[in-house]
């Protein structure tokens, strides 16, 4: 089936990339890497008239280190991000992420920006991104605005972005001295698949106990979820007690839904066994 006609716009800056988008309004949508968007209006799922092309904007595609940390730009592609040697070495558990999305022929094309907009609550990235404390660059009519990726999902397929505003790039902090991160992902169809389940941790130790843990799913609830709720574990050693307790936070707040990928009861027990999974492994990692 062939996609229906459009016209192919192509600013040269982010201002005007937003005159654009409040020009056509509901008929435009933004073009990243177009691996989902293509797809669906070849489908004929949806059209829009107008496509906003963001590869016309220079500057966008950039993986910069900060004092702080490393800034991903939106269309920085998911390869890029996996291969790149800068974050293999601050963020392996992101790398790690990245590289499981798809095929390298979707990771060759499809952009961080687009993977973090399309809000899918199955995506690899968002766990191991909210573990790692990372926030958004948005730029709309108003200006230029930061969002913390904890407060970005809203809801399945929406986030915080305002209507003509488009995501610029994503921030990630260095993490805390001592920290170690974990990504883990579990596919109940091929390996190619969404994941049924993704979980991503980061654990600071210091003298032996536990100074920080943080905890994030995906494919939990409708939308990837950040675990609140640990702030007790500091000070704590990490043994099989403090990990059932954990455990009894992480149940109170997912909510999954039964897909093909699993069923709710499934969905519990899996993520039961991947959280033990993930704070036993950076236990591990720091003993």
């Amino acid at each position: 089936m062939t996609i229906r006609s459009f016209d192919l716009l192509q600013p040269k800056s982010l201002q005007e990339a937003v005159q654009l988008l409040q020009k056509h309004r509901e008929e435009a949508r933004v073009l990243g890497g177009g691996t989902t968007l293509v797809i669906l209006m070849k489908q004929r799922a949806l059209h829009y008239p107008y496509l906003v092309d963001l590869q016309s904007i220079p500057g966008l595609d950039e993986i910069k280190r900060e004092a702080d940390g490393v800034r991903i730009g939106a269309l920085a592609t998911h390869r890029m991000v996996e291969t790149s040697p800068l974050i293999r070495q601050a963020f392996p558990a992101l790398a790690q992420a990245f590289g499981h999305i798809g095929n390298v022929r979707v990771r060759q094309t499809a952009s961080v920006g687009g993977n973090l907009a399309h809000a899918d609550y199955r995506l690899d990235p968002p766990p191991p991104l909210l573990a790692l404390g990372a926030e958004v660059t948005a730029f709309g009519p108003k200006g230029s605005r930061t969002i913390p990726l904890r407060n970005f999902f809203r809801g399945m397929y929406e986030t915080a972005l305002e209507p003509e505003e488009l995501l610029v790039d994503v921030k990630v902090p260095f993490m805390p001295a001592g920290g170690r991160s974990v990504y883990l992902r579990y596919t109940a169809l091929s390996a190619n698949d969404w994941p049924c389940l993704g979980v991503a941790g980061l654990l600071v130790k210091d003298h032996g106990r536990c100074k920080e843990l943080r905890l994030a799913l995906g494919g939990a609830a409708a939308t990837p979820l950040f675990i609140d709720g640990l702030e007790w574990t500091r000070d704590q050693v990490i043994d099989p007690a403090l990990v059932d307790r954990v455990l009894e936070i992480v149940e109170t707040q997912i909510s999954p839904f039964s897909d093909l990928r699993g069923s709710e009861w499934y969905k519990r027990r899996m993520a039961r066994l991947f959280v033990k999974k993930a704070v036993e492994q950076l236990n591990s990692d720091q003993q």
